[in-house]
């Protein structure tokens, strides 16, 4: 059965869900999506259909086993408990020690792990050093293209006592190159793969480590198609001061630890290790990647690849291999002749830029090596392309000097000789004229996109989407002419304008987006770099100043969401330019709100870290009394009006969040009243073409339902919340990929599960719940790993299993009984299993521990499930 990609971006995450789930309630749950999946439902339902019959048969039963190297004794069986973990089948050996398929045996998760054994014995510290540091590096990386860590530590089973152990993620599949060549994959597919390899790299550089051994060999493609970076034993933290005493020997341990034919030549000529140091071995696997051979010449010979041979020898272009026939091309959809032409410029140009001998050269990040290969998929100029030339005329001089010296001479006798004459002249002041015409062209027309075209559709709603397309195209122009003007200050604005824009709609915190989460802190980032890049130009300037602002604070607030502390540094930029921006003579009053605002999402961000603390009180009272005062003074002002919906809403949510005492629950409860009052009175007078205020109606109903169930109103928070859950799912209906529109739904039924199940009334909560997994399968997968919305899930699953506990009847039939127990097992399990990552990713505590408690429901639930009869 072929599925095409778009299709598995749908039916993936349902596909996850089914499975997850026990037979007796995954055949209802197939026909609900028949209802709310339409087009993923026929190819769903035939893969859970291959699911179940491969379980029957016991073709799921076993995985392949690699074959061990003769001559080693077996340190460890089948069977053993190392850890929380017990073995079932060795997957290879090597100078460090094994690696397992393990079970994890302790009850608390239900999964299967790669489990690493060092064989510390036989190296003593040195090799202790790399482990701990391979553990203490993986625990800072949590990336969809890195393999996850699920746990470390020392065994004190009885056989395995004393051994260390990481238990890390199993991923089934083929070598990066393997999984090219085997499926005949063109060019543009092999780089769409070998950006997956470059976001993960990218992402673990963020963290200040550097790989330094990237090879195919350690980056595999799963069975879906996915990256997974591995192998981080060598990684040095960039700032970790490893250049002190245990630094040397870490790196003599059985010579260099490093793969040569992948190493840059930095790591062998005693140079400065550093992230760059990664870009090259990229580039040796992306020249590997596109012809199937080696750049170098000794290593497609056959011949030992020695550290003269790194430090002499020249990369071959891609394309020369292709059209000289060293490179096979058996494995690619392309004759010799086509594969060869699609490789020789931009392709080539961007391999030797990575390949480049002084780290200066290259690449100066592994995102701006993806910038350029996004460029290529794009057919847009790459940058690689400008300086290529000029460093092989470089080159070519250095070793051709007195032949170079001789030519230059003849050439400048014929070119004295040589005067322009007066047409000439003519015409390049014509053509210059006109160049600068379609500049100046170009330019507006991209701004026209930008502001009106784009700001007009934004107040509509369901255009995400045409928003999206209208943002890349201005992109797209303005980035076309930033070459022509890299000193423009007014350009440069413009485009960090536009890469702001084109962030908010991917994945700006709060706003409706479209969950791709990744691409817009890319693009944020771009957009505040080329800010900071202008100094004080336009210091005076307030829409330059004001969307400089709203960048900062919107990095602020996804480094937030995702419990990244550099949240603070740049919260403290953005209200360092919101008081610089209240501040200018041409100033309004957005300007005092947005400052306001400001105060308040500090004080939101500092009580979920740390609670109700005298600071947050100080910056929400700040806040508050500020946009009040500002409300009285200009009460016709709408856009005021709109600043004290927001700010009081997040003040409900500060005194109702996770830290909340019934007293600051009856001043949430208050203040989210007043602030829903306000926003539907906005709703109710705007005018047709403003934008609506339905959004601050929908939230505060919401927040108001919990809460007032949080106070024991259950029937009256319950109402709430499903009116607010209606509005969201129309919204929804209207705009499928708006996952903020995704994320309030799934909060809203979050709300009414805790409603249900605070109430006794489990049928309701089962039923809500499983609409939570219905949407939570359908949301993106960046959507998916946030910090709050796995909470989320981490407390509907436990409210679920919890339910079915308690619905559970010695009356009923044996079978049903199984079923349900078996189901709320599962759950309970999931639910821990959420909470145990949190531990391990250092990500906080579960958001409200009050209300649940998984692991005490999943002991009583497999205790109810053992004292069952056998049939």
């Amino acid at each position: 059965m072929k599925v095409s990609p778009e299709n598995w971006l749908q039916v993936e995450p349902l596909l996850t869900a089914a499975l997850g789930m026990d037979p007796s309630a995954r055949a209802a749950w197939l026909t609900e999506i028949d209802g709310t999946h339409p087009q993923a439902a026929p190819i769903l339902r035939r893969m859970v259909a291959m699911h179940e019959r491969a379980e029957g048969s016991g073709e799921l039963d076993t995985v392949p086993k690699l074959a061990s190297r003769p001559g080693w004794g077996d340190a460890h069986a089948p069977g053993e408990r190392v850890g929380p973990f017990e073995l079932l089948s060795r997957l290879g050996r090597g100078g460090m020690g094994e690696v397992w398929l393990a079970r994890q045996a302790d009850g608390r998760v239900e999964r299967e792990v790669a489990l690493k054994l060092p064989a510390i014995q036989q190296h003593g510290d040195v090799w202790r050093e790399r482990f701990r540091r391979e553990r203490d590096i993986l625990a800072k990386l949590s990336h969809p293209h890195i393999a996850r860590l699920y746990d470390a530590g020392v065994s004190e089973e009885q056989g395995s006592r004393g051994q260390p152990y990481m238990a890390m993620e199993y991923v089934e599949g083929r070598s990066l190159t393997e999984h090219a060549a085997a499926g005949k994959l063109d060019i543009d597919a092999r780089l769409a793969l070998f950006r997956q390899v470059l976001t993960a790299v990218a992402h673990a550089h963020r963290h200040l480590v550097v790989h330094r051994d990237l090879k195919p060999a350690n980056i595999l493609v799963d069975t879906g198609g996915q990256v997974k970076l591995l192998d981080f034993g060598i990684a040095k933290l960039v700032d970790d001061g490893s250049t002190a005493p245990s630094a040397p020997a870490l790196t003599q341990v059985g010579g260099r630890l490093m793969t040569l034919r992948y190493a840059a030549p930095e790591q062998v000529s005693d140079g400065t290790i550093s992230t760059v140091t990664d870009v090259y071995a990229l580039g040796v696997v992306l020249h590997e990647l596109l012809t199937g051979v080696s750049p170098y010449r000794t290593v497609r010979d056959g011949k030992p690849f020695t550290e003269s041979a790194l430090l002499r020898e020249e990369p071959a272009l891609p394309s020369s291999l292709i059209a000289g026939g060293e490179a096979t091309t058996e494995r690619q959809q392309a004759s010799p002749g086509a594969l060869a032409r699609k490789l020789s410029g931009d392709l080539d140009a961007i391999v030797l830029k990575a390949l480049r001998r002084d780290p200066a050269d290259r690449y100066a990040t592994v995102d701006q090596f993806d910038e350029d290969i996004a460029r290529y998929l794009a057919r847009r100029p790459v940058k690689a392309r400008a300086g290529t030339w000029r460093y092989l005329a470089g080159r070519f001089v250095a070793r051709h000097t007195l032949p170079i010296v001789t030519a230059a001479a003849v050439v400048l006798t014929l070119a004295a000789g040589l005067v322009m004459v007066e047409q000439q002249r003519r015409v390049a002041v014509a053509e210059k004229a006109r160049a600068e015409k379609h500049f100046a062209s170009v330019r507006k027309l991209a701004n026209t996109f930008m502001f009106d075209v784009h700001d007009k559709v934004a107040k509509l709603a369901g255009t995400l989407e045409v928003r999206e397309l209208l943002m890349n195209t201005s992109l797209q122009y303005l980035d076309s002419l930033s070459a022509e003007a890299a000193n423009d200050p007014a350009l440069a604005a413009e485009l960090a304008t536009a890469y702001r824009k084109v962030a908010n709609i991917q994945g700006e915190p709060g706003d409706n987006n479209l969950g791709r989460l990744g691409d817009s802190i890319r693009n944020y980032e771009k957009s505040a770099q080329l800010f900071d890049s202008l100094g004080d130009y336009g210091k005076g300037d307030l829409r330059l100043q004001r969307s400089k602002l709203r960048v900062r604070y919107s990095i602020a607030r996804h480094y937030a969401q995702a419990k990244d502390p550099r949240w603070h540094a740049n919260m403290e930029t953005a209200l360092a330019i919101g008081e610089h921006c209240a501040g200018l003579p041409n100033s309004t009053s957005l300007d005092k709100f947005f400052l306001f605002g400001l105060y308040a999402e500090k004080a939101l961000q500092l009580s979920l870290e740390s609670g109700q603390t005298p600071e947050v009180g100080a910056l929400l009272e700040r806040a508050v009394s500020g946009i009040e005062a500002l409300y009285q003074r200009l009460p016709d002002d709408r856009v005021v009006a709109e600043g004290v919906v927001q700010i009081y809403q997040r003040a409900s949510f500060v005194y109702g969040g996770t830290s909340s005492t019934p007293e600051s629950l009856v001043k949430a409860i208050a203040i989210e009243r007043k602030a829903i009052a306000l926003a539907t009175q906005l709703e109710e007078t705007r005018k047709p073409d403003s934008p609506n205020y339905l959004d601050y109606v929908r939230n505060g109903l919401i927040s108001l339902g919990g809460f007032l169930v949080g106070t024991g109103k259950f029937d009256e928070g319950e109402a709430l919340l499903k009116k607010a859950l209606d509005m969201t799912l129309t919204a929804l209906r209207a705009e499928p990929n708006n996952q903020d529109l995704a994320a309030r739904a799934l909060n809203g039924i979050h709300n009414l599960t805790m409603a249900a199940f605070d109430a006794k009334k489990y049928e309701g909560a089962v039923a809500y719940a499983r609409q939570a997994f219905t949407l939570y399968a359908g949301m993106s997968a960046e959507s998916r790993k946030i910090v709050y919305h796995r909470d989320y899930m981490a407390t509907i699953y436990g409210w679920f299993g919890l339910s079915l506990l308690e619905l559970d009847r010695p009356t009923a039939g044996l079978s049903v009984r199984r079923g349900r127990l078996e189901e709320a097992c599962k759950a309970l399990a999931t639910s821990v299993n959420y909470i145990e990552e949190k531990r391990v990713e250092k990500l906080g505590a579960l958001s409200d521990p009050r209300r649940i408690q998984p692991g005490a429901g999943l002991t009583r639930c497999r205790a109810a499930l053992a004292a069952l009869p056998a049939s």
